[in-house]
């Protein structure tokens, strides 16, 4: 035992030196359980414990064995650690510059370099393999569990399907793939890429269907392996749905969204044959017909997408087709879009309409009210558009007590400049109606008398009927067979009344 030392507690307080040439060049490319076992070495390369092994290494860092001897046969084909002993496991660190800068070469694993003369063996003078790619393949049999030969296949197999120059790093994909379907040996790895095979030949038969001549990417062999594998998509049905996509540019992920909504409108299950593609295609143009037509009418913008399809669909749950497109008429004419359609048919349904024809009666009801209101507004020097209240008079007025048009009109004329003229219209037509006046000859009759009875007496005289005087016969007396203080409309649409009489 040496004459000076530290304490057996001084390692927990003191440092451990890490060089920033590790950090940089060897750190990112191992895995991080490598990382661990590689500094709780240096550590004690600095504090040593006599006690020390790879079990209690095992027990320090809550790590299998097999997982530290693994880390160590990586930083020794880095150049960082040499293998000094095998019972029991031994190693000395290599200064991290000396390694960098110097290339020290690391110990010989026999094994790594039969693989490593293999892999050169298999790329030729085309392409030279660097050692971290050496060493990644490597790391699949190592980290992995893959036999040497299934890594050399998969190797070859890239070549095969990307060319020479393809990324280790995505090919680390296929070689998770290969350990988590326990490939263990060359017959079970040929299964595997024959259906790799089958994707990359599949990817090149939708990019000829896309006008694409050339290889397919990594990315879109990703995508068409989720179509086949994982959704259930049969080739030819994939193929047959490449036709969709000449709605917009013809790529895999356009193709990817509408594979996906086909599976959601066949409640997500895929399409198993081209012909199904046709019928869901068939289904699906037949669904959107009705739309377009509605967004045609309504010119607002607006397009056919799975928002407006679901909106369209609400719709139909309410009406047919048809009523639907002559609520789009009615709202186009307003300059409104979906949602007041929506909301226009909704009002239908509460008012009890049911069939087409109940609509069409009701718009032109609807129409000839509003048509008599605007009438009405405009001899009255007022702005705005008719209201339901408005349009709810008019309908007593036309279909309670069933005056003319003509009449409503000329009432109208005597309503002109009531504080509220809606209101007091509605009181000199439903007199006229109680004392059986339906023609304006009668109305300026019963006026004529009114006024002659008002001349002869110093009050105003009782009506006729023995009632009181309503405020509603109180107005100055016209002449209504011509059209003196009617606004031109008005005139002209008595005019119009009077002719069709």
């Amino acid at each position: 035992m040496g004459v000076f030392g530290f304490d057996e507690q001084f390692a927990m307080f003191d440092v451990t030196p890490v060089e920033n040439q590790f950090i940089l060049e060897y750190m990112p490319g191992a895995r991080g359980d490598f990382v661990k076992v590689y500094l709780y070495g240096l550590m004690h390369c600095y504090h040593p414990l006599e006690e020390m092994s790879v079990a209690q290494m095992s027990h320090d860092l809550d790590m299998p064995e097999e997982d530290i001897l693994a880390a160590y046969r990586h930083w020794e084909r880095k150049g960082l650690v040499r293998r000094i002993s095998d019972n029991p496991p031994a190693w000395r660190y290599i200064n991290v510059k000396q390694q960098f800068f110097m290339r020290t070469e690391a110990a010989v694993d026999p094994a790594y370099a039969d693989f490593a003369e293999a892999l050169y063996a298999m790329f030729g003078n085309d392409r030279r393999l660097h050692r971290n790619e050496l060493t990644l393949a490597y790391e699949w049999v190592e980290e992995l569990g893959l036999p040497p030969e299934v890594v050399l296949m998969l190797v070859q197999h890239c070549i095969e399907t990307k060319g020479k120059h393809f990324s280790f790093g995505a090919a680390q994909k296929l070689a998770t793939q290969l350990a988590e379907e326990k490939v263990s040996s060359v017959e079970d790895a040929e299964l595997v890429f024959s259906r790799d095979k089958a994707v990359f030949e599949g990817c090149k038969k939708v990019l000829r269907r896309l006008g694409k001549r050339r290889n397919p990417s990594e990315d879109e062999q990703a995508l068409y392996h989720k179509w086949v594998r994982e959704w259930g998509y049969a080739p030819d049905a994939i193929e047959a749905a490449c036709a969709e996509t000449t709605k917009g540019e013809p790529t895999f992920a356009y193709l990817d969204g509408i594979l996906r909504g086909m599976m959601r409108r066949n409640q997500n299950k895929a399409l198993a044959s081209a012909r199904e593609v046709e019928s869901t295609r068939a289904a699906n143009a037949e669904r959107i017909a009705p739309l377009k037509a509605l967004l045609s009418t309504l010119n607002t913008g607006a397009t056919v997408n799975e928002g407006t399809l679901a909106l369209y669909d609400e719709m139909r749950a309410l009406y047919s087709d048809d009523v639907i497109l002559l609520a789009g008429r009615e709202c186009a004419s307003k300059g409104e879009g979906l949602d007041a359609v929506q909301l226009m048919l909704k009002s239908w349904k509460q008012k009890g309409l049911q069939s087409i024809a109940d609509v069409q009666a009701y718009v032109t009801r609807f129409k000839a009210h509003n048509a008599i209101v605007q009438t009405l507004y405009e001899a009255w020097g007022k702005r705005g558009r008719p209201t339901a209240a408005d349009r709810t008079l008019v309908q007593k007025w036309r279909e309670q007590l069933r005056l003319s048009e003509e009449l409503i009109l000329l009432g109208g004329a005597m309503a002109a400049g009531a504080e509220r003229p809606m209101p007091y219209l509605d009181r000199i037509l439903s007199a006229w109606a109680a004392d059986g006046i339906a023609t304006p000859a009668q109305a300026a009759a019963s006026q004529a008398a009114f006024q002659a009875r008002q001349a002869e007496a110093s009050v105003p005289a009782a009506p006729a009927r023995g009632g009181k005087v309503v405020r509603e016969q109180q107005y100055t007396q016209r002449e209504y067979t011509n059209t003196d203080g009617l606004t031109e409309r008005m005139a002209q649409r008595l005019k119009e009344l009077k002719a069709n009489a």
